[in-house]
């Protein structure tokens, strides 16, 4: 072999080294280009999620915190109808139309979960009404001390513990909610 031959093949081999190399490093740095774009895009990913989880757990909190407010109203009520001599229904009739109002709030935040224990604590309010008249009716007839009266306010003392029960399982499953980041999310379609 004479040396041009073999300078030219050894400029060659040298080129295809050389070229070879660098088409190995440029799809190696490719590679990992993309491994850090794709690394990235799951962090501002995980960012946008939590920026969403806390802009839908305020709203959550504060629709929870009015309509329990509203419960507890409902249930000092309660009490106070069981206690004392009224007949007017009227204030009660309209603390209920407020828990209903805030009911629909409750829908509309969702979860599932604390919107069917919201509903079934609405319904309860509701049942307390019947226990309420049939009380009012026993003291307008009856003595305080008669056996239709203390009857009477026992069904009143018995809806009042279901409605308070109702109102701590609602608190529980809104905290759970609220604490839970997964169930602040929106399902994606």
């Amino acid at each position: 072999m004479d040396s041009g031959i073999a300078a030219i093949l050894g400029a060659t081999v040298g080129a295809l080294g050389t070229g070879g190399a660098a088409a190995v490093t440029g799809l190696w740095g490719a590679r990992t280009v993309r491994s850090q774009l794709a690394a990235q895009e799951a962090q501002l990913r995980r960012g946008l999620r939590a920026d969403h989880v806390r802009e839908r757990r305020e709203p959550r909190r504060i629709v929870y915190a009015d309509f329990l407010a509203q419960a507890r109203a409902i249930e000092r009520a309660l009490g106070r109808y069981r206690e004392s001599h009224t007949t007017d229904l009227d204030t009660f009739h309209r603390e209920i139309d407020k828990l209903d109002h805030l009911g629909v709030h409750v829908i509309l935040e969702g979860p599932p979960p604390v919107v069917s224990l919201s509903q079934e604590l609405i319904r309860t309010v509701h049942r307390c009404i019947r226990p309420l008249r049939d009380s009012i009716a026993a003291r307008e007839r009856f003595d305080a001390g008669s056996h239709q009266c203390v009857d009477a306010a026992a069904s009143v003392a018995e809806a009042g513990l279901a409605f308070t029960a109702e109102v701590r399982d609602f608190a529980e499953a809104a905290r759970r909610v609220l604490d839970d980041a997964s169930a602040l999310e929106t399902p994606t379609p």
